[in-house]
C-alpha cells in the first residue's frame, strides 16, 4: 500500500489539459491550420498577391488559431482549481493491489484496477483514466519518495500497452 496527498495547482492542471487537448488528432489539426494560414499569408505577400495589411491579417488569424486553445485551457484550469472540490482541497490517494482509493472532504471513491483504462505521463503529471474523459491527475511534485513504488504499481497493474 502506497499513499500520496495531491495539492492541485492551476499550473499543474494546465499542463495536463494541454497534453489532453494536443494528444488528440483535433489538437494536431488546429496547429496545422494555424501554420497553414501563416504560410499562406507569407506566400501571398512574397508573390505580391497581398500587401502588408493582408499579410498582417493572415498572421493575426494564425495567431488566433494557435493561441486560442492554450488560452482557453489556462482559463479552464484556473476556474477548475477554484470550483472543483477535488482540485481545491487536498486529496489523499491510496494505491493497493486491488484499487486506487481517493479521499477528500470526508468523501471517498474507490477505483478497482479493472476499471482503469489507461495512464499517461506528461512533463508535470501522471493521469490515470477511469473513463473516456475522466482522469485522476497526480502532480509529480506531490509523489515525494513514493514516485517509484507508485509508478511501478501503475505500470504493473495496467501493463505497458496502457501506459504512455
Amino acid at each position: 500500500m502506497n499513499k500520496m496527498t495531491v495539492h492541485m495547482t492551476k499550473e499543474t492542471l494546465y499542463d495536463f489539459l494541454l497534453f489532453h487537448a494536443y494528444s488528440k488528432f483535433s489538437g494536431f489539426l488546429i496547429n496545422i491550420l494555424g501554420l497553414a494560414v501563416a504560410f499562406m499569408g507569407i506566400i501571398l505577400y512574397i508573390t505580391d498577391r497581398t500587401g502588408v495589411q493582408g499579410v498582417g491579417l493572415y498572421l493575426a488569424a494564425a495567431f488566433v488559431f494557435l493561441a486560442s486553445t492554450p488560452f482557453q485551457l489556462k482559463m479552464r484550469a484556473k476556474k477548475q482549481v477554484q470550483v472543483n472540490e477535488e482540485y481545491c482541497n487536498p486529496v489523499e490517494y491510496t494505491f493497493t493491489e486491488e484499487e486506487i482509493r481517493m479521499e477528500y472532504g470526508g468523501k471517498e471513491r474507490c477505483y478497482p484496477w479493472e476499471e482503469i483504462e489507461r495512464a499517461v505521463v506528461t512533463p508535470k503529471t501522471i493521469g490515470i483514466y477511469y473513463g473516456k474523459e475522466q482522469a485522476m491527475i497526480l502532480p509529480k511534485q506531490d509523489f515525494g519518495d513514493q514516485f517509484t513504488p507508485i509508478f511501478r504499481m501503475i505500470a504493473a497493474r495496467l501493463g505497458q500497452s496502457r501506459v504512455r
